[in-house]
């Protein structure tokens, strides 16, 4: 029943292809009409052939052409069935195979960061790939051969009884034995190739995890050592594949035994019927051909089934993911808000990760459209995760988050954070032109947007210097720039973008002194006229905010001014003296 429940899941992942699949059954059942109908014309072929010598040549042909021609119609249907069949089942995989993809891609990015905690991108690759691959082999094999087995066994039982119950009684019993080893065979197989994908898994994260950090592999010499962990892996995958090869061997010594000894049975108890007269030399030919055709749909079947068990633990890892809902979605009447002015404003909010402390606990702020507003303290203390809520990353526990005077909840994800812009500490570019990454803010930006944007930046030097200015590549995760360069176009995106709403993630804290003096340039232009929100550890690049709060356990402990928080003598006095010296105001 496992097995039923996750075919049937595949079968609906066919969507509004479904009808398609439906059209397809039935071209499948009609093909083995068509089929069978062979076998039982060349029988009554046969046996008119052996009343020849009692009939002229007139009368022999009288009774022979109207089982010819039907022959040759139901001959010509199952070619033309058979090859509608194949082209309209390719056509049918493909497509939904693509479709499939683009599911699984869409739901993992939706899904937040922390519910793919301990999803490695490899993994989740992977799992992508051999889902879809494995969908599309079964439905290809499915509705193009594989259906019409089932559906062959399915009709030959009431065919063969109708002509012979005695004939039938042994493909029944062969039917039954293909069955009950089957059963045996995927109970056996079925934990075995759950460890074989799971090694499957971790060979194909090794593999992206060392190819993200070949620079870091090559300056510790640690080559052969990842080369070898590889060899590893690659063994413990082929020792976990070998049990389950050798047990589908076995089912398939047997069923070829089985079907042998069948067919033997077929023509000696044939042969003792015919002698009392109870069957035809055409009936017994006809059985023959029917065990043939039974011996063929077996080994179709046995196919599909070999490959179902498997294909099942990669289905499983498929769909796990697929039913990893994200904990924050669209309300069902959330709506666009349409560009906001930007007033901040957190009610009472707390949060936790772990459901016990609280990350963040009863916070209540302002942030009035304009002003640039600076979260400082410790590490932990509370600051990122007051910014994730702002643009949803989590949703609170209590309390609400409002912009203009609206609860974000009640906004629709994408029309939140088009209002939202965010540079993080580590610049995050994709492996496209330097214009693709600065469209991610506007898509439908021009050449001279783009110009204007990476001027505002201080970015424009470094492009122009590009061979290929623009439209040059900057290598996984912009590693063909310099830090400072990439953090540069990363402001210069969000310019692009030109949110009412600014987040600084610690944007700077890991560049070094000139460098930092030209992107801090470059965020004080992004920050004009837009409502600012800066996480920084350098306080030196918040002497001008108009407000800092100073986070501790969770808490907003002190609220003012740069210049009043210096001489109150708290928290925040004192991360001035430490980074500045006693004397710092």
């Amino acid at each position: 029943m496992h097995y039923v429940r996750l075919y049937t899941r595949v079968l609906k992942q066919l969507g509004q292809d479904g009808r398609t699949a439906v059209w397809l059954s039935f071209a499948n059942v009609l093909l083995v009409l068509a089929l069978f109908a062979e076998p039982i014309l060349f029988g009554k072929i046969i046996d008119a052939l052996t009343r020849a010598a009692s009939m002229s040549h007139d009368a022999l042909w009288s009774s022979l052409w109207p089982f010819l021609a039907a022959w040759i119609i139901f001959g010509l249907f199952t070619i033309v069935c058979g090859t509608t069949i194949a082209l309209f089942a390719d056509r049918l995989a493909h497509k939904r195979r693509h479709v499939v993809l683009r599911n699984y891609f869409e739901h993992i990015l939706q899904l937040p960061s922390h519910q793919r905690h301990g999803m490695h991108s490899g993994r989740l690759m992977k799992i992508m790939l051999q889902g879809a691959d494995a969908m599309w082999a079964l439905w290809l094999g499915f509705f193009r051969d594989h259906l019409s087995a089932f559906v062959s066994i399915i009709v030959l039982i009431p065919i063969a009884l109708y002509m012979n119950w005695r004939l039938a009684s042994l493909l029944i019993i062969l039917c039954v034995v293909f069955v009950i080893v089957t059963n045996i065979v995927l109970k056996k197989t079925h934990s075995l190739q759950g460890q074989v994908e799971g090694h499957h898994s971790d060979l194909a994260e090794h593999v992206s995890d060392t190819l993200g950090n070949v620079a870091l592999v090559q300056s510790f010499a640690r080559i052969q050592h990842e080369v070898q962990t590889l060899r590893g892996l690659s063994d413990r995958v082929v020792r976990a594949q070998f049990p389950v090869l050798s047990w589908w061997a076995v089912v398939t010594v047997l069923v070829r035994s089985a079907t042998t000894l069948t067919v033997l049975s077929i023509l000696l108890l044939g042969l003792w019927l015919f002698t009392r007269n109870l069957i035809t030399v055409g009936e017994i030919v006809t059985f023959i051909v029917f065990a043939g055709m039974i011996i063929g749909r077996l080994e179709q079947v046995v196919s599909f089934t070999n490959r179902l068990a498997m294909e099942a633990p990669r289905l499983v890892e498929f769909f796990d993911v697929l039913d990893t809902h994200p904990q924050v979605r669209d309300l069902p009447q959330a709506t666009n808000p349409g560009r906001l002015q930007g007033r901040v404003e957190f009610k009472d909010v707390t949060f936790s990760y772990d459901g016990k402390s609280a990350a963040v606990n009863n916070l209540n702020f302002v942030v009035e459209p304009g002003q640039t507003v600076a979260l400082v303290g410790t590490s932990g203390a509370g600051k990122s995760t007051a910014l994730a809520l702002l643009h949803r990353v989590f949703d609170p526990e209590q309390g609400q988050i409002l912009i203009d005077g609206q609860d974000i909840k009640s906004m629709t994800l994408d029309g939140l954070r088009q209002n939202i812009g965010v540079v993080f500490q580590e610049a995050l570019l994709f492996n496209r032109s330097i214009a693709d990454n600065l469209r991610v803010g506007k898509p439908d930006a021009s050449l001279e947007e783009l110009t204007q944007a990476a001027k505002q930046a201080q970015a424009l030097d470094f492009i122009d210097r590009q061979h290929h200015g623009f439209d040059a590549r900057i290598g996984e995760r912009g590693r063909a720039l310099s830090g400072g360069e990439r953090q540069r176009l990363s402001v210069a995106r969000v310019l692009l973008k030109d949110p009412p709403i600014l987040i600084l993630d610690e944007a700077t804290s890991a560049l070094d002194a000139d460098t930092e003096v030209r992107v801090q340039a470059a965020l004080e232009a992004a920050a004009q006229n837009r409502t600012t929100l800066i996480i920084a550890h350098r306080l030196s690049t918040i002497r001008h905010a108009d407000m800092v709060l100073v986070f501790d356990g969770g808490r907003i402990v002190e609220s003012g001014t740069f210049k009043e928080l210096a001489q109150a003598g708290g928290i925040f006095a004192k991360l001035v003296s430490h980074q500045f010296g006693p004397t710092a105001t």
